[in-house]
């Protein structure tokens, strides 16, 4: 779907209320989900793709939020701040919303939902709902800034208090949004438009899965017009300090957004009642992404067309728990994700597809996990297309060994500076943003966020004092500064601390750390007190 900017006259419309919900309206949330993930937003009204109804798609991290017809019931306070707008690239207003607001509506389930939101959140919500009524970030700007049109697509808005970093622009998705009874849909993209991948061959699919690597998947199969009869998830969870606050997984909260039935029951559960569920749900193919359960020989042969699994690797390396940050620690510069017709065996089935994703040198484990997310996600469709046309060709593995994926442990967090820097550099980058590589600075623990190698340490100090390099000391230990960052001795090679984080404190940039702390050449960072 194509993002309308600025003098299109759609976003000016007051958009109609949408008063029938069913499948097409689903579809019509699914494609702006991927419209704005696409274009690294946190909201998206569907004005803003050509469509004047009253919908709203709002994802600030802490999960994705659907909502038909959406009204402001309460609202208190007030705070200012930067907001940027995919349907304004290259601007950031400055404006006042209320810090807290209460928002009701329907979800596509036509259920009654509520929000009650505060500070980002609530700014987000306020800035969709005005697009439902024609109102956009210059009708409320007390000022305007011009930025470089990439840095306003990673958030809209921004609600950082200035100007967002460099986000990554993403590609516009064309689609012809088709006038469906659901929706009334009269402000169509044009015909000339590319559109979504739809499916020709629609099948009655049963979703397992569970983080938010599965959602992208889960969202494109209700966009293709696949029938997501189910879906299964890992129970809720208890989270935070102490275990108090329970959370639905990342799959859970996306399949309510969609309105779709939700099962969830514990591994032996699963084992025990799963096949059932699936006949029950009538489903002609289970989709499996990342669910966290080992499916018994009941459960895989329940659908007529069978299960299948998308794993985040080119099988058969990396099978196992971790594929994506093993495959940064060992340094690969390719890894991608295959498509199995799952077996009693763990990660060992036919192979169905596989496409190849490049390992850039500043990936980290999230960025990596985002992109295997995404192309996976187009595998999935895919496949199934083959599938429902019969021309999918099952392969077996190949025999021989494979790079092991174990799942993470606490050794591989902590940071071993008798190692070269170049695989110090790599851990720092495959365990971020979770769980992160760390060190110790005499009894303070630190996280390493980002580090890079350089070739030899300048000579200035905290504060910027003058500061004579030591002589290259044992590993761990600073020998220099490169600009203001330390610069720390290692097995083999030197590596720069760019950014890190002390435990109970904020992320500091190495000058900050240096001047905070204050480093000096000669200090030593080491694996224990």
């Amino acid at each position: 779907m194509i993002i309308r900017t600025f003098s299109d006259p759609v976003l000016r419309r007051v958009a109609s209320p949408i008063r029938r919900l069913g499948a097409d309206a689903s579809r019509l949330a699914a494609r702006m989900v991927k419209t704005m993930r696409a274009h690294r937003g946190v909201g998206l009204a569907a004005p803003q793709v050509g469509v004047s109804r009253r919908l709203i798609i709002v994802d600030t991290g802490d999960g994705l939020r659907v909502l038909v017809n959406p009204k402001i019931t309460r609202a208190a306070g007030a705070a200012v701040d930067w907001e940027g707008c995919l349907s304004f690239p290259g601007l950031l207003a400055e404006v006042e919303r209320a810090q807290t607001v209460g928002v009701e509506g329907l979800g596509l389930d036509g259920r009654p939902a509520w929000i009650e939101a505060e500070d980002f959140l609530a700014r987000v919500l306020q800035h969709e709902l005005d697009h439902l009524d024609g109102v956009v970030i210059l009708d409320r700007a007390r000022s305007v800034e011009r930025v470089e049109p990439s840095a306003t697509s990673e958030a809209e808005p921004t609600g950082l208090g200035g100007p967002p970093g460099p986000g990554l622009p993403g590609a516009e998705w064309a689609d012809a949004v088709g006038a469906g009874d659901a929706v009334g849909a009269v402000d169509a993209v044009g015909a000339g438009d590319a559109g979504d991948p739809g499916t020709s061959h629609p099948l009655r699919v049963a979703f397992l899965g569970t983080p938010g690597f599965a959602c992208p998947t889960l969202e494109s199969l209700v966009a293709a017009g696949h029938a997501v009869v189910g879906v299964a998830t890992q129970p809720d969870r208890p989270v935070g300090r102490g275990g108090h606050l329970i959370r639905a997984s990342a799959v859970k909260q996306t399949a309510q957004a969609f309105g779709l039935p939700v099962w969830q029951g514990s591994s032996s559960e699963a084992k025990a009642s799963l096949a059932k569920v699936l006949a029950g749900w009538r489903a002609e193919v289970a989709v499996v992404v990342a669910y966290g359960v080992i499916l018994p020989e009941p459960v895989l042969a329940a659908p007529r067309l069978g299960c299948l699994n998308l794993h985040a690797s080119l099988l058969p390396d990396y099978r196992g728990a971790a594929p994506i940050q093993r495959a940064i620690l060992d340094g690969r510069s390719v890894t991608g994700v295959t498509m199995i017709k799952m077996d009693a065996g763990v990660d060992t089935g036919d192979i169905l597809a596989q496409r190849e994703v490049p390992i850039g040198p500043d990936d980290t484990g999230g960025t990596l996990h985002d992109k295997l997310a995404t192309v996976g996600a187009e595998l999935v469709l895919h496949t199934l297309e083959l599938l429902g046309t019969g021309t999918v060709a099952p392969r077996p593995q190949p025999s021989g060994p494979s790079a092991p994926a174990p799942r993470l442990g606490p050794e591989d967090e902590i940071v071993d500076w008798r190692r070269p820097a170049a695989e110090i550099e790599r851990q720092v980058r495959a365990l971020l943003p979770a769980p992160g590589a760390y060190t110790f600075l005499g009894e303070r623990r630190v996280k390493v966020l980002r580090a890079a190698m350089v070739r030899a340490p300048g000579a200035r100090g905290a504060a910027g004092k003058p500061d004579q390099p030591a002589k290259l000391g044992g590993p761990g230990t600073v020998v220099g500064f490169d600009g203001g960052s330390p610069v720390v001795a290692t097995g083999k090679g030197l590596l720069a601390l760019r950014l890190v984080q002390p435990a109970g404190g904020t992320r500091l940039s190495g000058p900050d750390f240096v001047n905070g702390y204050r480093l000096a050449a000669g200090d030593r960072f080491g694996d224990r007190p």
